[in-house]
């Protein structure tokens, strides 16, 4: 694997965005702005409380174990390309511009792409292998595409650890550690899990907050970081040691003496 040197983290200190083009970046995109043109035009996914509409879709395309342990292993590879407003897409589809932009400095678009699928479905199965576990946690349908974007992120950030977002002064590193920190904490915070101490802490940033705060899929967002974090190595070329390369000159050699 190659790290960004420091030259490179020099350039990237500030974004330096991929144009658009026929890249993962642009076609991942546009693929999650059409899908939820096409969901919000026939009712979205969160009808106002009513079971017909979309909710059905909500139902069979969100991830849940339920769903997954009753044979929809489908919702692994649907609930991301799902939204529930647009403020979460837009949200969602900058950061994963931003991601794929970065990346691709490094990776081809198609490895990119398998390891935003590979981090989304791994980080979805931890999320409803929670769900299995722990009565306390939320069974909404999960949608949403911050898990594997979170490793995007994270894999960007391992990297190129010195580097810095837009707006955001501390490095690559520190910051990935934070978000991985914040996100675990906000998980085992949540209320209905009834961590003593920590449910506490939570429901005070609930009166303070809003309930919204744990109806985001925070433990989705710590696997898919850690995830992206510590497996992005696995996802470049294999490069050739002395040894492959002596290797492969007597094995030429051998078979020059056969013939």
């Amino acid at each position: 694997m190659r790290k960004m040197d420091k030259s490179d983290e020099e350039k990237g200190k500030w974004v330096l965005l991929q144009a658009p083009g026929f890249n993962c970046a642009t076609i991942g995109s546009v693929a999650m702005i059409i899908i939820h043109i096409v969901v919000m035009s026939t009712g979205g996914v969160f009808p106002d409380g009513s079971e017909g509409g979309l909710r059905s879709l909500y139902i069979q395309m969100g991830l849940t174990w339920e769903g997954v342990s009753s044979g929809h292993v489908w919702q692994l590879f649907t609930y991301f390309w799902l939204h529930g407003d647009w403020g979460h897409l837009v949200l969602n589809v900058i950061l994963f511009y931003y991601s794929c932009a970065r990346l691709s400095h490094v990776l081809s678009s198609s490895r990119i792409l398998v390891f935003f699928l590979a981090v989304s479905i791994g980080s979805g199965l931890i999320h409803i292998s929670a769900q299995a576990v722990f009565d306390g946690m939320p069974r909404d349908p999960l949608v949403g595409a911050s898990g594997g974007i979170m490793g995007l992120l994270l894999a960007y950030f391992a990297l190129s650890p010195g580097s810095r977002m837009l707006l955001i002064p501390v490095s690559a590193n520190n910051l990935a550690k934070g978000i991985l920190i914040a996100s675990a904490l906000l998980f085992v915070a949540t209320p209905s899990l009834g961590v003593p101490f920590l449910s506490d802490l939570g429901g005070g940033l609930v009166d303070l907050l809003g309930q919204g705060l744990f109806q985001i899929a925070h433990l989705l967002h710590f696997a898919g970081g850690l995830i992206g974090w510590v497996s992005i190595p696995r996802f470049f070329p294999k490069l050739m040691t002395l040894e492959d390369l002596v290797r492969m000159r007597n094995q030429s050699e051998i078979v020059a003496e056969l013939r």
